[in-house]
C-alpha cells in the first residue's frame, strides 16, 4: 500500500484543530475538521478520531457496518460538548475510508473531501460538501471557482456532534491499480483547485511527496487556514 499524509497549521491560524489518521493494518484513514470557540475545534475533531480509531474495525465488512463507529464518534463529541458549557455547539468534519479486501468503504460529514484519483491523472470528487456553498455549486448556481472566493464557504450545513444523531453520507469505489484515494480538508481546496491536486498528485514520484506539495502550495497561498492531506493507493 502507498500513503503520504502530513497536517499543518498553516500561516494564520495558532491551533490545529485538524486531525489527520493512516493505519495500513487496519487499512483505516480519516481526516476531520474541528470547530468550535476557544480550543473547542480541537477538541471536537480529536475525540471524534479517537472514538473511531478505538472501534473495533474487524467487525466492518460493508457499508451498512460503517454507521455505527461513525454514529458512536458523533456522540462522543455530543456528550462531550454537553458535558462544559465553553464546548456547546463544537463540531467537526469527518471524512473516513476503510479498506475491505479491494473496495473503499467511505463515511462522510461535513465540507472536508475524499477524491478518486486515477493512474492518468484524472480525477472525481467521492463526497458532497455538506456546505452552503457546496449546495449552490450542486445546484449549478457557483462554480468551483466562485465557491473558493465565497464569503459563506466555510458555513456547514451538516457537522459531527452538533446533534444527538444525524444521517451520514456513505459510499464504496474500487480503485483500480495505480489509483489514488485522497482525504483532505478544506485548508486545501480552497486555495487549491481540483485540477492542480491532480496534477500534482499524478506527477509526483510518491504520495507522501504529494501530500508535502500540496500542503506546500497552500502555505505558498496564504496557509489561512488548517491543511491536512491523508492519500493512499491499494497497489
Amino acid at each position: 500500500m502507498r500513503i503520504g499524509a502530513r497536517s499543518d497549521v498553516g500561516k494564520v491560524r495558532r491551533v490545529n484543530q485538524d486531525v489527520g489518521f493512516f493505519d495500513e493494518v487496519l487499512g483505516l484513514f480519516i481526516v476531520a475538521d474541528g470547530m468550535g470557540g476557544h480550543n473547542g475545534g480541537e477538541i471536537a475533531s480529536q475525540t471524534a478520531v479517537d472514538a473511531l480509531v478505538g472501534y473495533d474495525w474487524d467487525l466492518v465488512h460493508s457499508l451498512a457496518d460503517l454507521e455505527r463507529p461513525i454514529a458512536l464518534a458523533n456522540q462522543a463529541v455530543w456528550q462531550a460538548a454537553q458535558a462544559k458549557p465553553q464546548l456547546r455547539g463544537m463540531g467537526t468534519t469527518v471524512t473516513l475510508a476503510k479498506v475491505v479486501d479491494q473496495r473503499v468503504l467511505i463515511g462522510h460529514v461535513g465540507d472536508s473531501r475524499a477524491y478518486l484519483v486515477s493512474h492518468r491523472g484524472e480525477g472525481k470528487q467521492l463526497t458532497n460538501d455538506h456546505s452552503v456553498v457546496g449546495q449552490l455549486v450542486r445546484d449549478g448556481c457557483l462554480t468551483e471557482g466562485d465557491a473558493r472566493r465565497h464569503p459563506h464557504r466555510n458555513v456547514l450545513t451538516k457537522a459531527l456532534g452538533t446533534q444527538p444523531n444525524l444521517t451520514v453520507d456513505l459510499s464504496t469505489v474500487e480503485p483500480g491499480p495505480g489509483d489514488v484515494i485522497l482525504l483532505c480538508t478544506d485548508g486545501l481546496v480552497d486555495v487549491v483547485s481540483t485540477a492542480e491536486v491532480f496534477a500534482i498528485i499524478h506527477q509526483s514520484p510518491d504520495l507522501q511527496e504529494a501530500a508535502d506539495r500540496l500542503v506546500d502550495l497552500a502555505n505558498e497561498r496564504g496557509g489561512q487556514d488548517n491543511i491536512t492531506v491523508v492519500a493512499f493507493g491499494l497497489d
